[in-house]
């Protein structure tokens, strides 16, 4: 019995620790991988009897997901009922979050292994990228996408984020480095700092590249241990990176695109507030919008949209259909979701669904706020729980260009990355129990 309970927890930390490689490789990989690693995930836990805390923070995650299921069904007329199919098995984020807190409250997974696996991850993606735009083909023979540097993905422009999105997991495993006994620790984290912050330059991700640079300026600031090194990495690549920019005409006409574009965002605040609920006053104000950035244009018709279903919104997906009442039938801006988190949850699910989203948010931060400020961690754990709580605040910073939340590949990093932010509760645990004692 113990030999098949061993087994079986080895193939749920098996399918954990792969999932960031699936979802290099597709979506439909991911979903398997999610699938095998909920089931296996669940009936471990209910062969060790291991109970799953439904506690505040869960039960409103939970609440949310059904929100979106029931905006969903109202709307079915509309989205049809594929979307309504689909709302249910956006459920696989709540299994991954709650599963995951579970198995790592229970020590059941080695979370030093998933971030080792990030940072080979990102190291090797990043330094396909520097080959494909140096050399004009990657490692596997593919030559840039539309004059755009993507690496491993081929024909999907997302390297870039992919980078954006696990550096922070690459990070700790870094910092993992700096306290063991690795010879020449330093020099190692400067290259690798090197080779990623040059990958997502080259990589065609333009808000990435610039989160990402924000982000690593925030932790020199903050984060003693890191700061040496990404200084040392920065002052490396200012020339590599000026000649790159100068000499390449995409990189030089992607960067002025992108400036121009913030220096056009043509949507301000007022506008948002007082977007009128009348088709004829959408439609005005969205034409309006068309004159600063496209951003600006998919955020303002969002708005109006929502002003015609408050409550509990238009249902999942619903944007496409929603922002065609306002812009052309043809508009090419009216993709699946309006390239914000915040924007798409109100949209969606309305204002019940975006409240609950928020206080789960909340509640999750002030509980590591709480965890940092009055446990007993050491100064190691602290670190990478700040660093953990930080990658979760930057992935919902309410003014970032986003995907979609509920799309698989987006879904999956986000919600992974929700999910660790538990890390440390194991000991937390303990320490309290003690304490009581």
């Amino acid at each position: 019995m113990l030999v098949k309970n061993n087994l079986f927890l080895s193939l749920v930390q098996i399918s954990f620790y792969f999932l960031p490689i699936s979802l290099i490789i597709g979506s439909l990989i991911v979903n398997i991988n999610i699938l095998i690693f909920v089931l296996l995930g669940s009936i471990y836990l209910i062969n060790q009897k291991i109970i799953i805390n439904f506690n505040l923070i869960n039960t409103t995650l939970l609440l949310f997901f059904l929100t979106v299921i029931i905006s969903t069904l109202i709307n079915i007329e509309t989205l049809g009922i594929e979307n309504f199919v689909k709302s249910i098995f956006l459920l696989k984020f709540f299994l991954i979050y709650i599963l995951l807190e579970s198995l790592i409250l229970n020590d059941k997974i080695n979370i030093q292994y998933f971030f080792n696996i990030c940072l080979g991850l990102i190291i090797f993606i990043s330094a396909d990228l520097a080959l494909q735009f140096f050399s004009g083909k990657n490692i596997l023979g593919y030559q840039p996408w539309e004059g755009r540097i993507t690496g491993i993905f081929e024909h999907e422009a997302i390297a870039g984020a992919f980078i954006q999105k696990i550096f922070i997991f690459s990070l700790i495993s870094i910092f993992m480095i700096l306290h063991s006994k690795v010879k020449a620790r330093n020099l190692l984290q400067t290259i690798f700092f090197t080779i990623i912050i040059f990958g997502s330059f080259v990589a065609s991700n333009r808000i990435s590249f610039v989160i990402l640079i924000s982000l690593i300026f925030f932790i020199i600031i903050f984060y003693k241990s890191f700061r040496k090194n990404l200084l040392i990495s920065l002052i490396v690549l200012i020339p590599v990176v000026s000649f790159s920019y100068k000499f390449d005409p995409q990189i030089n006409h992607k960067y002025q695109d992108f400036i121009n574009k913030v220096k056009k965002m043509g949507i301000t605040t007022s506008a948002l507030t007082n977007a009128g609920s009348k088709k004829e006053k959408a439609s005005s104000k969205s034409n309006k919008a068309s004159s600063g950035s496209n951003h600006g244009k998919i955020y303002l018709t969002t708005v109006i949209s929502f002003n015609e279903s408050k409550l509990l919104g238009h249902g999942l997906k619903s944007f496409r259909i929603n922002c065609r009442k306002f812009l052309d039938q043809k508009d090419a801006l009216c993709s699946t979701h309006p390239h914000n988190y915040h924007l798409e949850i109100l949209h969606d699910t309305g204002i019940i669904g975006f409240c609950l989203i928020s206080i789960f948010a909340f509640l999750l931060l002030f509980s590591k706020y709480k965890n940092l400020r009055f446990s007993s961690l050491n100064h190691t754990e602290k670190i990478i729980i700040s660093l953990l709580a930080l990658n979760f605040m930057i992935e919902i910073f309410p003014i970032k260009s986003t995907g979609s939340l509920f799309t698989t590949w987006n879904g999956t990093l986000l919600w992974l990355s929700i999910a660790l932010v538990n890390y440390g509760n194991k000991k937390i645990t303990k320490n309290e129990k003690t304490t009581n004692h």
